[in-house]
């Protein structure tokens, strides 16, 4: 629930987020607004359950993780939302009372034992809109997920208020100790299994607590931008490790990502020119600048690398032209972050849900508005050595431009991500990643 330290900062959080919605909704017309937690799936013909994931839009008030059924309700004439605690009485599973002091303060709390029971104490006459999925929609009449409403909480959560970034921050000083363990894992030579259970263990998490499936890709497995699989198989030469993996504190995400190589390897000096590059990226972060202007410098920098590795015979200016850098370095420099590890609202400009869409030659880009104070995003360049994208243009004139020698040589160590994140305050840049104790 909401860490202890936090208490003051979560009062004010759900007071200023009350006002903002409340003002949102009735310049839509709607009275009020109902939030579904969600519920609990099954797989298709079977009596076991996924696992419980709640619904952004209800954990954005409130860090209930564990209690499907539940509902959040904001009304223009109340004082404060309702949070309606599903509490069933149920012979198979553990249901805890709500105990937590900061949710009793800044919510009315209702117990609920079924939906039915909530929908006696909701108006029956107001125009009310409903989050969630459509199936969790109660018998009401309601206006489902209207994209005005969606579009305006999507826009304003990129703005995230000082208990959210508290929280980011606690969940980026939580997954240090557990990238620690996995370098010091990955030295000891152990598996991609063991390297993950040792993260596990550090940041005492289970599987289900993760933001996201945690990356723990050795050596060519590198090149696999969302490599998951983990394997058991011990090593004859680990030559690189690269672990993409987080942390969540009371409902919010850090992302990380950092890359090692084996003692003495070449391949050592590229991750070191990698952080110096990503480093560089950070301080030409300032508040109006396009975030895509960064990304557009980072693949500066990176043709800058390339040439200095010999991976590459062009020019700067040729690399760029003929977009190579692509090739190494495909994905976006990467995206807002707080609730979701991939925050929606990234392409959004305005706040009825207008949008600048990544250009057709970095398709892959998540953030295109500009930066602002109180956005918290990654900052995770990469260079890969990605097979399916370098081997179609090797017979080509535009592979001409590549050292096919030198690539052929790193493609054993797979790839490299440095990855931080970054609270764009009021006081200027943090790095919450490096700030939390992570080189």
């Amino acid at each position: 629930m909401v860490p202890d330290q936090l208490e003051p900062l979560f009062s004010q959080h759900i007071a200023y987020q009350f006002t903002q919605v409340t003002e949102i909704l009735a310049a839509l017309g709607f009275d009020g607004v109902l939030i579904s937690a969600g519920e609990v799936l099954q797989p298709f013909r079977d009596d076991v359950d996924y696992p419980f994931i709640v619904n952004p839009y209800f954990r954005a008030w409130v860090p209930l993780l564990d209690r499907p059924g539940s509902y959040i309700w904001v009304s223009t004439s109340a004082d404060k939302p309702v949070l309606f605690y599903n509490q069933p009485e149920d012979i198979w599973h553990q249901v805890n009372p709500m105990q937590d002091d900061a949710v009793q303060s800044a919510f009315d709390v209702q117990v609920i034992t079924s939906t039915r029971a909530m929908l006696k104490q909701l108006p029956r006459q107001f125009d009310l809109a409903f989050i969630g999925v459509v199936d969790d929609c109660p018998d009401l009449a309601v206006d489902i997920n209207p994209p005005a409403l969606l579009s305006a909480i999507d826009f304003y959560r990129a703005q995230k208020s000082d208990y959210e970034v508290a929280c980011i921050r606690l969940a980026n000083e939580k997954a240090v100790p557990g990238h620690r363990a996995a370098e010091a894992c990955f030295r000891a030579g152990g598996t991609e299994y063991d390297i993950h259970m040792a993260y596990l263990m550090a940041t005492a998490q289970l599987e289900q607590d993760l933001p996201y499936g945690n990356i723990i890709a050795l050596n060519e497995h590198g090149a696999v931008l969302h490599y998951t699989q983990k394997q058991r198989q011990k090593l004859r030469q680990p030559r690189s490790f690269l672990i993409d993996a987080g942390a969540t504190v009371a409902g919010y995400a850090s992302d990380i990502s950092r890359t090692y190589a084996a003692s003495g390897s070449v391949f050592e000096n590229m991750i070191e020119a990698m952080h110096e590059m990503q480093l560089d990226i950070i301080d030409h972060i300032k508040v109006g600048k396009s975030y895509l202007d960064l990304h557009c410098y980072a693949h500066q920098r990176l043709a800058s690398l390339l040439k200095r590795f010999e991976l590459v015979t062009g020019t700067e200016e040729q690399l760029l032209e003929n977009r190579i850098t692509q090739l190494f370095f495909p994905h976006g420099l990467g995206h807002l972050m707080g609730l979701q590890v991939h925050e929606r609202g990234g392409w959004m400009h305005a706040v009825d849900g207008s949008e600048v869409a990544p250009p057709a030659d970095h398709p892959y880009l998540r953030l295109t508005r500009p930066l602002s104070t109180g956005q918290v995003f990654t900052i995770e360049p990469g260079l890969y050595f990605i097979e399916a994208l370098l081997n179609p243009i090797r017979d080509s004139e535009k592979g001409k431009l590549i050292h096919w020698g030198a690539v052929d040589k790193f493609k054993a160590y797979g790839g490299i991500r440095i990855e931080d994140n970054i609270y764009l305050g009021p006081e200027g840049c943090e790095n919450l990643t490096r700030n939390a104790g992570l080189s």
